[in-house]
């Protein structure tokens, strides 16, 4: 019966152990104000057809990688440390198997006029900078990349499907 206080005490610390531990991460600096709820990802990046996409060396990683057919709004923010774009192309194709030649007169690209159909993009971004723009998006395979020389054979390029 004599632990039985001391569990009473180490429950509570480990548990506000572990919620710090786990905020740690994300820049939590502990205060005394209370908590906000987490926003609903679902809700922000899936249900309403908003996304937030990040890129950076050498990823496109969106908030989600389906949303229902309509208007898609996708905002890009470049977290890398050099220039990026963002292209949003239909294709039947999947990323990794479109081949990589040249485009613009640039080698070390995709050919967008043959790769599918460029549907919306945001030109270069330089860093830190972000971009909105919204697509009206039928269902389909889109792939998401960046197509700055090198970039897509980086790993910049990602599957996304519009349902």
């Amino acid at each position: 019966m004599k632990n039985f206080g001391r569990w009473m005490v180490l429950i509570p610390v480990s548990a506000l152990l572990v919620g710090t531990a786990c905020r740690s991460g994300s820049g939590y600096v502990p205060s005394s104000e209370p908590l906000a709820s987490p926003p609903d990802v679902a809700a922000t990046s899936q249900g309403n057809g908003n996304v937030a996409v990040a890129l950076q060396e050498w990823s496109v990683d969106p908030a989600t990688q389906t949303v229902p057919a309509g208007p898609v709004t996708f905002t890009v923010t470049n977290d890398g440390q050099i220039p990026h774009e963002f292209v949003v192309l239909r294709t039947d194709t999947m990323a990794g198997a479109i081949p990589i030649s040249s485009f613009e007169g640039e080698a070390g690209r995709i050919n967008e006029d043959t790769a599918g159909t460029n549907v919306g993009e945001t030109g270069d971004l330089q860093p830190g900078a972000s971009k909105t723009v919204t697509i009206n998006l039928p269902a389909g395979h889109y792939v998401l990349v960046c197509n700055l020389p090198g970039h897509f054979h980086s790993g910049m390029h990602l599957d996304f499907t519009v349902g």
